[in-house]
């Protein structure tokens, strides 16, 4: 589901969106300050006349620039914000509060024991202005749907109601429940202003309807699709009333799709804040199927009401002076269609607001939060509006099913306070609203109150609850059939005047509409429309109304998509506007059929799915007979991709692709200023913008310190003396990012050397991209001697980028080989593979033609065609062989000739024949005596058409043993998520980064140990880092990227050299990242996201092949995140949550790289936001633990939880907590374990050297060896090495340590071994592996069930075999089983008495036994013993003895109770 983007420029017309504040002196300070932590390390370093420019634009700031500070100031309410302003993708929350009230916790009492009042309006206050009844709502069930939890949500409102006299509302009486956002108790990370949100909403929904039960339903966080699972979590759980205070300023096309899925609610009142920055529309409250809900002042006065209102329009001002600024959001949507109950005329869409109540925090309302407030405050906001508007419809009574109550007070709007004064979109000059003095909309109700309907107020506010009752109603249901068939119709239309509904896929629908009279029809694709007649529903009406449709006669239209200059076809989807439905052409032939209702005019839109050509759009009469023969011919691109089959050419000229991240062969640069200019490596990670792909050219005047950059790029001399009509095309952007100042990019020609250039392209505006450019270049026809520069001046002027430079005479030339297309299968499965690679081989004479290859993609929605789906153009006609496959994932290659006819099309399908491991058994299970052992096979069979090499490993499923360790040493630190990037520059004045604790004086390296020691050094790192990768292939340990101890990021990449202790250089890769995520996959090392030097997340990523020694760039991801924890998992790298300077630290974003086809897809959200998280993957499981939370604007909260990945279902599920909460740690898996290592705790402010081991078999952590010294983001690998780091300081380590004995990908189970580690199979063989449970060791003390399972690992493209393995330890034969219970009498009666003695003699000897908690013992001894005698003692008590036998294989039983001493 698409998220909510940021706010983005409204259209045309429309007011910008106002911020809550205006910039004051000290802004350049600030701003300067920013940029501090903005620019890359060298950028002040950089010479640079920039500061005067930056401070002109500082003093010039735009309304989104201005802080929103609270207010403090003589007869002005002081207020804060309780949320930020909300990142891209999420919401905030629209609550304000006082800071210059009296706050105290507790209860309110005068010295007398009587209640006093707390400031701000209180539930008596509430119902007398809203003339709503007391003690109000039960049996109403009412949700409040917040982000994050409030750890002290009951207990602050027992508070707030016994302080007013309301009825008690708590978890064990059921009128209080809280639940996560899938209704279960896995609560989310608190926040604090969240938190007070949560109280100012319990606190107004108990005040207007306190014998309401209430139900909290907390999101794991404020993105859109968590808030949206709340809701649909709230709805599902029974509410009938929703309370939401929270939105964002937005008006985007993505918003009617998120309706659809979280807020079309029929029969429930959903109800939404509509926002405390006044006029502009904010969603969700402009969904067509909520309540959206204004803002007021409340105020008493001398009316026969005893109240009066305004729209909210108020300046506070904070504690430094500066004003702050709030009014209810208003206005109308672009993108939202408007309800049928709306008639407002100067809105086309859905207007904001519906109704309204008290908002201005100035008159506002009493509430108690002790979490993240002082107790008693007085809060604003429309966050204060919304619940009391969902409470005041749970007082009305239940909605009827299927209607939407925000229609509700449309039917009796005179039901309603109408608020006449105020506005929404002015304010005092000194207050920097955005707005001027007087209120500037069209028309003026959008932003202004008058009598009867107005934006910011809507109808007005409650007058009691005849408004937000439904009113006279009438239901109509029935079932709409084939008049013929007598077949249900699914997807038909039933009007009733202006209320619709559609049938389900059963025919059937019901809808509910005010009591009336309504002409009625009915309707559905291929069907004649039926008129109802009228239909008369009075109040209270059930009428059954069954219509049968008449199918129209229809006909075909077919044809073909067919490219232009082939006569091969296109495959394209063919949607027809009007009709529901698409259809597909055929990949060869691009013949299409689809079947319409005649004597109609259509619109049909084709949407080629071959990369090269164009969508276009066709109009056809469809009579009464078949339409043949309409066949259509798209448009090729006229620049970037090319269809296959096609060739573009530049004669005198050539192109400039960029494909490597250097100047390229005869270009230059020229940099006439020292900060640099032309780079090929995209320094900050940009990411190409330009429309191209690959490498580009880049100004990034960002990275070079914002310094005056004065820099050229200049093509090689181009001959066009044989040229009539050469041209320049290039694609290019100029975006908008850290631009301060107008750039100026020039396109010049020289045809003199250089010495005088002429300028044909010119731009100092913004071209955000990707946008093509074609310049023609006609007046250098004929000149020999042709350059092109591309020249870029100026400062604090952003970024230029330009790839695919082509000079010359254009020609676009249809090549007249032939196109093969069709599918590659998996002969196993019969699934189509995709990213799998077909070749057409070059012939032998060199002048034959080239080689071809083409890659396998996913299905693009074809029900005819699966994934695997492939074009490949070849100029080697006849019968070439083509060869499929993909063998770095397990599918071998395949050849087979394919007949290629010139200009024409063949399908032909490849089916790809890989190894597959099977196995009979499903699990082991076998009794072994103690002291014994015994074999048990496994049969594996390759059922797959190509031999298969696999492993076998081992998984415990008992606990396992930690080492030992002495108390981890600790040391104090500032750092935090946030500031981790920057090194030892974020660490702050207060903490010594000493190490604490018993081994405080340990030097910086630690000496070598033997493994009983703990970890060993292996020499140090070459140069200092943290953040970076550590990975092992192969048996060898890589290293690089990162941050040095210079605070610059690094490419520096090595291997270590286990035999001579020495590090070896690697070729580099072309970015710099820190903290990105990583892993091996098949033999090759992909990395991806990471933070650049802004602090910005980086999309790209880059693959390394140990084999060659070289690094190539991969696909982009959808997002860009440093610090995210990560895995590889069935052959996929997982990226989870992460950092991003827009957005702070901790997402739930789960994005999914595929090597095998180089592409990206989104995975089941993580349960919690995270960053920093440590994760490994423990028999082939991905599991993580711990990590933060840290938004940029507020404070940060690390996680103890651990989480593994079931990849089958895609879900994660909780697992045992780690010891501690934390954050920075290395983690990585060996022997069937999650390892972690160092980290830190934002809680104690401390980093530590403790190191753990999460054992799934036993669901539990154990404590290894400690650290030398604590330590955080350094880098982990298989072999539990632990690479680099950050000490407390923030400095960068150079520490290289292992902890022996974690070298093996799955556990060592003590009692079992197998016959071979490792075998190969041909296909269709078998083999079989025997494996020892060996019990020699065990005794009667292991009586009973041990646990395993043999985990199967291939090279074959498909899971591990995973068999369960249980063996039975029993009794030797001849043996028998003693046990019994030990009690003793007492006063009160027998109780067990543990730690009581018991002995046990025989012939053979003797033994003692003490018995446990339960006073029970238990024994096995040989029954050829004979008579035992059993004497049971225990202080304070009479000894008892008992003579008795053993049975064979049997038990016996002899309990004592023993007499008290006299």
């Amino acid at each position: 589901m698409p998220a909510i983007p940021p706010p983005a420029p409204r259209p045309s017309g429309s007011a910008p969106r106002p911020r809550a504040a205006f910039l004051a002196r000290g802004v350049v300070t600030a701003l300067l300050a920013c940029l501090a932590l903005l620019l890359p390390a060298n950028a002040w370093a950089a010479p640079a006349q920039a500061p005067a420019q930056a401070s002109a634009q500082a003093q010039s700031p735009s309304p989104s620039q201005a802080p929103s500070q609270a207010a403090t100031s003589s007869g002005k309410a002081a207020t804060e914000p309780l949320c930020g302003t909300p990142k891209p993708g999420a919401f905030s929350c629209f609550g304000l509060r006082r800071t210059d009230v009296h706050r105290a916790l507790g209860l309110q009492r005068n010295t007398d024991g009587q209640a006093v009042a707390p400031s701000g309006l209180s539930p008596t206050d509430l119902l007398s202005a809203y003339s709503l009844p007391a003690d109000g709502g039960a049996g109403a069930t009412i949700a409040i749907v917040d982000a994050y939890d409030d750890p002290t949500a009951e207990a602050d409102l027992a508070v707030y109601r016994q302080q007013f006299g309301l009825p008690a509302c708590t978890a064990e009486s059921g009128c209080l429940r809280k639940v996560d956002e899938h209704g279960g108790a896995n609560y989310p990370a608190a926040d604090e202003g969240w938190a007070g949100e949560i109280s100012l909403d319990l606190d107004m929904v108990s005040a207007v309807a306190p014998n309401a039960h209430i139900l909290l339903v907390e999101a794991d966080s404020a993105n859109t699709d968590d808030l949206g699972t709340a809701e649909n979590t709230a709805v599902a759980l029974g509410a009938r009333y929703v309370s939401n205070s929270y939105g964002a300023y937005t008006d985007d096309p993505s918003e009617p799709a998120i309706d659809e899925a979280y807020f079309d609610h029929p029969g429930t009142a959903l109800v939404f804040s509509s926002g405390d920055d006044g006029y502009g529309v904010t969603y969700p409250a402009a969904s067509p199927y909520v309540t959206s809900v204004g803002g007021t002042s409340l105020t008493r006065d001398g009316s026969s009401r005893g109240w009066t209102e305004s729209v909210w329009n108020s300046t506070g001002t904070d504690a430094d002076g500066i004003p702050h600024w709030g009014a209810p959001g208003s206005g109308c949507s672009s993108v939202e269609t408007k309800p049928a109950f709306q008639t407002d005329s100067g809105c086309p869409g859905r207007t904001v607001a519906d109704v309204s109540a008290v908002a201005d925090p100035a008159t506002g309302v009493a509430v108690y939060n002790s979490f993240s407030d002082q107790g008693w405050n007085v809060y604003g906001g429309t966050s204060a509006s919304a619940p009391i508007i969902a409470g005041t419809y749970a007082l009305a009574g239940t909605p009827v099913a299927g209607t939407y109550p925000n229609s509700y007070p449309y039917n009796t709007p005179s039901a309603l306070h109408d608020v006449t004064t105020g506005d929404n979109a002015s304010c005092p000059a000194s207050s920097g609203c955005g707005f001027g003095t007087t209120p500037q909309c069209d028309p003026s109700y959008l932003c202004a109150a008058e009598p009867g309907y107005d934006a910011p107020t809507g109808l007005g506010t409650p007058d009691g609850l005849t408004a937000f009752r439904p009113g006279p109603h009438a239901t109509v249901h029935g079932t709409v059939t084939d008049a013929d068939t007598a077949k249900p119709v699914s997807g038909a239309a039933v009007d009733i005047g202006d209320h619709q509904v559609t049938t389900g896929s059963d025919g059937t629908y019901r809808i509910d509409v005010p009591a009336g009279s309504y002409a009625a029809h009915a309707g559905a694709f291929g069907y004649a429309d039926r008129d109802l007649g009228t239909l008369d529903l009075p109040d209270g009406t059930d009428l059954t109304e069954d219509v049968s449709l008449t199918a129209v006669p229809a006909e075909q239209i077919s044809g073909t998509i067919g490219d232009s200059a082939h006569s091969w076809g296109v495959y394209a989807r063919i949607t027809v506007d009007g009709v529901p439905g698409q259809t597909f052409s055929d990949p060869a032939t691009g013949a299409y059929r689809l079947t319409v209702p005649m004597n109609r005019d259509y619109t049909l839109q084709v949407t080629p799915l071959e990369p090269g050509y164009q969508p276009l759009t066709h109009q056809v009469h469809v009579g009464s007979t078949a339409l043949g023969g309409v066949d259509l011919e798209p448009a090729l691109n006229s620049s970037g991709t090319l269809p296959a089959g096609y060739a573009i050419s530049y004669h005198g000229g050539g192109q400039q692709h960029f494909d490597a991240a250097t100047t390229p062969a005869g270009w230059t640069v020229k940099d006439n200023t020292p900060a640099g200019g032309w780079q090929f490596d995209d320094p900050l990670n940009r990411g190409n913008r330009t429309g191209g792909a690959g490498h580009f050219a880049i100004v990034d005047d960002f990275a070079d310190g914002w310094a005056p950059v004065d820099t050229e790029l200049t093509s090689p001399v181009y001959d066009f003396s044989a040229e009539h009509t050469p041209e320049l095309d290039f694609e290019t952007a100029l975006p908008s990012d850290y631009r301060l100042s107008d750039a100026t990019a020039d396109v010049d020609v020289s045809t003199d050397g250089g010495s005088t250039w002429t300028t044909v392209w010119h731009h100092e505006d913004i071209l955000p991209g990707p946008s093509h450019q074609s310049v023609p270049l006609d007046s250098y026809a004929g000149d020999k001697s042709v350059q092109v520069r591309f020249h870029f001046t100026g400062s604090l002027t952003g970024i230029w980028e330009i790839d695919d430079v082509a000079i010359g005479t254009r020609a676009l030339t249809a090549l007249h080989g032939g196109l093969l297309t069709g599918r590659v299968t998996d002969a196993n499965t019969g699934a189509g593979v995709t990213g799998a690679v077909l070749t057409v081989p070059a012939g032998a004479d060199p002048t034959a033609a080239p080689a071809a290859t083409a890659r396998t993609i996913a299905s693009p929605g074809d029900p005819a065609v699966g994934d695997g789906v492939y074009w490949l153009y070849t100029d080697r006609t006849g019968k070439p062989p083509v060869t499929a496959g993909l063998p770095a994932f397990g599918y071998p290659d395949t050849t087979t000739k394919a007949t290629v006819t010139a200009d024409h099309a063949t399908a032909a399908d490849f089916a790809l024949h890989p190894a597959r491991l099977a196995t009979a058994e499903t699990a082991l299970s076998t009794s072994v005596a103690w002291g014994s052992s015994r074999t048990a096979k496994l049969t594996l069979t390759n059922t797959g058409g190509s031999p298969v090499t696999f492993s076998l490993g081992e998984q415990n499923g008992s606990p396992s043993v930690g080492s030992s360790s002495a108390p981890a040493v600790t040391a104090h630190t500032d750092i935090t998520p946030l500031t981790a990037s920057s090194g030892a520059a974020a660490a702050q004045p207060g903490g010594s980064g000493r190490p604490e604790g018993p081994t405080a004086d340990l030097t910086t390296h630690a000496a070598a140990a033997t493994s009983a020691q703990g970890w060993q050094s292996l020499a140090n790192l070459p140069a200092s880092s943290f953040g970076g990768v550590a990975a092992v292939n192969g048996g060898v340990l890589y290293e690089g990227l990162g941050v040095g101890a210079d605070g610059r990021w690094t490419t520096d990449f090595r291997s270590y050299d286990q035999a001579t202790g020495t590090w070896k250089q690697l070729a580099s890769p072309v970015t710099k990242r820190d903290s990105p995520a990583y892993g091996f996959i098949r033999g090759k090392l992909y990395v991806v996201g990471g933070r650049d030097e802004s602090g910005h997340g980086i999309r790209g990523g880059e693959v390394y092949d140990p084999v060659t020694d070289t690094w190539s760039q991969i696909a982009d991801a959808p997002l860009g995140y440093g610090g995210s924890a990560f895995g590889v998992a069935g052959d996929r790298l997982y990226v989870i949550g992460g950092c991003d300077f827009s957005v702070g630290c901790g997402t739930t974003d789960v994005q999914v790289y595929n090597p095998a086809d180089d592409t990206w897809s989104t995975g089941t959200r993580y349960p919690e936001p995270v960053s920093y998280a440590a994760c490994g993957t423990v028999d082939s499981v991905l599991t993580c633990a711990g990590g933060s939370y840290e938004p940029l604007d507020g404070a940060g909260t690390d996680s103890q939880h651990t989480y593994r990945l079931d990849t089958a279902t895609g879900t994660w599920k909780q697992v045992a907590d780690a010891p501690t909460a934390f954050w920075g740690a290395a983690g990585t898996a060996a022997d069937g374990d999650l390892l972690v290592a160092g980290g830190a705790s934002q809680a104690t402010g401390e980093i530590s050297g403790q190191a753990y081991a999460y054992d799934p078999g036993s669901d539990s952590w154990n404590t290894l060896a400690s650290l030398p010294q604590p330590q955080l983001l350094g880098q982990a690998a298989p072999g539990w090495y632990l690479l680099g780091g950050e000490d407390a300081n923030g400095a960068p380590m150079d520490s290289a340590l292992q902890l022996p004995g974690w070298d093996a990908p799955h556990a060592d189970v003590p009692w079992m071994s197998e016959s071979a580690n490792s075998l190969t199979l041909k296909a269709g063989a078998s083999t079989t592996v025997k494996i020892t449970l060996d019990a020699t060791a065990m005794g009667a003390a292991d009586y009973g069930d041990h646990r395993a399972a043999l985990v199967v690992d291939s090279d074959s493209p498909y899971a591990s075999l995973t068999v369960p393995l249980t063996m039975s330890v029993t009794a030797p034969a001849g043996w028998g089983e003693l046990s019994g219970t030990i009690t003793g009498q007492t006063a009160s009666g027998t109780v067990p008495l543990p730690g009581a003695v018991v002995e046990v003699d025989s012939k053979n000897g003797d033994t003692t036994l003490i018995t446990g908690a339960d006073g029970g013992y238990r024994l096995w001894r040989p029954v050829s013993d004979g008579k035992l005698t059993v004497i049971a003692a225990a202080d304070g008590y009479r000894p008892a003895t008992r003579t008795l036998s053993l049975i064979k294989g049997g038990g016996v039983t002899a309990d004592f109770t023993l007499a008290p001493l006299p």
